[in-house]
C-alpha cells in the first residue's frame, strides 16, 4: 500500500445507485486537491467497474471488510490472540472526511440505524471525522416517509447532505433525487478543507428565501424566490468556520447542518429577527427576496368569491436594508442583493446609491436557467470604494457564493483596518 500523502484524506463510498458511474468523474475532481481511497459496495460494483475506480484513484479499491488483511505476530506474553492489520481501518483512522457519493436509500438507512453489515457501513461507524452524503435515487424513494425519517435522523447527527438536485432522472421521472454535479460536490469538499478555520470566531447573519404577506387565513402574497442563493451563502460561510445565523422565509430546503435557522413568514417578522441579532454580527448578508408591500388589513376569515372583483389596498413593508445600514457598527460589513427584470446595471446602481452597502450583488430574475428557483445564476457586483463593477458569469450558486464570500472577506479586512 502506498504511503499516505500530506493532502487531505477523503474516503469515498460508492453505493448501488444508478449514478454510480459518475463516481469516476468525482474522483478525478477530488484528486486535484485530496488523496482519495474508494470503498465500493457489492451493489455499486454491479454499476461501475472496480478496475476503472482503481485506475482513476491510483489506489486499491476496498470491497470486503477483511480484504488485504494480514496477521501480525502476537506480541503479548500470552500470545493467545494474534492481532490483525486491516489497511482500510488504518486509512479510516487518518481520514479527514467520509464522502458517500452516490448514496443510495439503503446506505442512508444503515447509517441512521447504526448497522454495520458491510465494509462501508462499518467504516462509517468507526471513522472519527465528518460524514457527508450525496444522495441519488428515484424521486418517490427520496420522498418516502422512511427515507425522510432517516434523513432527519442523520441531519440531527451532523451528517451533511450535498443535494440531491431536481431534474430528469435516469428512470425517466422528473423531480428531486438527481445526483448533484460531481464538480459541485468537489467544490464543497475543496472549500471545506481550504477555508474551515479562516473565519473562526466570526459571526455571520443571513436572510434567505421569500416572505409571505397574508391576505386572509388561507391566502398570501409572495414571490418566486427559492432561497437557494441565500442557503449557498450560508454554507460558504460555514465552510470558512463562521458561526452562522440564517433568518429564512418559507422554502423547500433543509438548512445546512451547523447553522442556527430562524424561520419567519412575513417581512415584519424578518425585520424583527434581523434587528434582534444585528449587534453581534461581523457580516450581514441580506439575500432574502422581501416583499415590498403587504395588505393593509388582512381579513380575519377566508375571503369568499363574490359577483365582482376584489380590491386590495397595499402598504409598504419595513425596508430591512435601509434600517441595517442606518444602525450598523463601524466594523460591520453589509452585503445586499438587487433582483431586477430589466436594465440591470441602471436599476441596481440606483438602489446602491440610495442604500450604499459594502457589496451589492445584482441579477436578472425571471429568465429560464438563472435567478429565482434555479441552481445557477450570474451576477453584476458593485463594491464600495471601487470604480466600475465585477461581473460573475453564469455559474452554480454554490460557486458564486464562494466568490462573494471572498469579496466579503476582503471587505472585513478593510473594515478591521479602519
Amino acid at each position: 500500500m502506498k504511503a499516505f500523502s500530506d493532502k487531505p484524506h477523503v474516503l469515498l463510498g460508492v453505493t448501488g445507485s444508478v449514478a454510480a458511474y459518475k463516481a469516476l468523474e468525482l474522483v478525478r475532481s477530488l484528486k486535484a486537491f485530496a488523496e482519495v481511497r474508494v470503498v465500493l459496495t457489492e451493489s455499486g460494483a454491479r454499476l461501475v467497474p472496480e478496475r476503472e475506480l482503481r485506475k482513476v484513484s491510483g489506489h486499491p479499491v476496498w470491497r470486503s471488510l477483511f480484504e488485504g488483511s494480514k496477521p501480525i505476530p502476537p506480541n503479548t506474553p500470552s500470545g493467545s490472540h494474534p492481532l490483525t492489520f486491516v489497511p482500510h481501518i488504518e486509512y479510516a483512522k487518518k481520514a479527514d472526511l467520509v464522502l458517500i457519493a452516490p448514496a443510495s436509500a439503503d446506505i442512508l438507512a444503515k447509517l441512521a440505524q447504526g448497522l454495520a453489515d458491510d465494509l462501508l457501513s462499518t467504516l462509517c461507524l468507526y471513522a472519527p471525522c465528518p460524514i457527508w452524503v450525496a444522495p441519488a435515487m428515484n424521486t418517490r424513494m427520496w420522498s418516502h416517509p422512511s427515507v425522510v425519517a432517516n434523513r432527519g435522523t442523520l441531519l440531527s447527527r451532523g451528517v451533511r447532505f450535498l443535494g440531491p438536485d431536481s431534474g430528469h432522472l435516469a428512470c425517466g421521472d422528473v423531480g428531486d433525487g438527481r445526483f448533484a454535479e460531481p464538480s459541485e460536490i468537489a467544490l464543497q469538499v475543496a472549500s471545506h478543507f481550504r477555508n474551515r478555520s479562516r473565519w473562526k470566531g466570526r459571526k455571520v447573519l443571513l436572510t434567505a428565501g421569500p416572505t409571505r404577506e397574508p391576505l386572509d387565513p388561507v391566502r398570501f402574497l409572495t414571490n418566486r424566490s427559492s432561497g437557494k442563493m441565500g442557503y449557498a451563502l450560508a454554507q460558504a460561510a460555514l465552510n470558512r468556520g463562521a458561526e452562522v445565523t440564517l433568518v429564512t422565509g418559507p422554502v423547500a430546503l433543509a438548512p445546512p447542518p451547523g447553522v442556527q435557522a430562524v424561520p419567519v413568514e412575513t417581512a415584519r417578522q424578518m425585520r424583527d429577527q434581523v434587528a434582534r441579532r444585528l449587534k453581534g454580527a461581523d457580516l450581514i448578508v441580506l439575500a432574502a427576496a422581501v416583499a415590498d408591500f403587504t395588505p393593509s388589513s388582512p381579513s380575519r376569515s377566508k375571503i369568499k368569491k363574490g359577483p365582482g372583483g376584489l380590491g386590495l389596498r397595499l402598504v409598504r413593508t419595513p425596508d430591512i436594508l435601509e434600517e441595517v445600514l442606518s444602525s450598523r457598527g463601524p466594523r460591520q460589513v453589509v452585503m445586499a442583493f438587487a433582483a431586477e427584470t430589466e436594465r440591470l446595471r441602471e436599476n441596481a446602481l440606483k438602489k446602491w446609491r440610495r442604500k450604499p452597502s459594502d457589496i451589492l450583488a445584482a441579477n436578472l430574475v425571471g429568465r429560464p436557467g438563472s435567478g429565482f428557483d434555479s441552481d445557477r445564476n450570474e451576477l453584476l457586483v458593485f463594491l464600495k470604494g471601487r470604480k466600475g463593477t465585477v461581473k460573475f458569469p453564469r455559474a452554480s450558486k454554490s460557486a458564486l457564493a464562494e466568490r462573494l464570500m471572498d469579496l466579503a472577506e476582503q471587505a472585513l479586512r478593510e473594515r478591521g483596518k479602519g
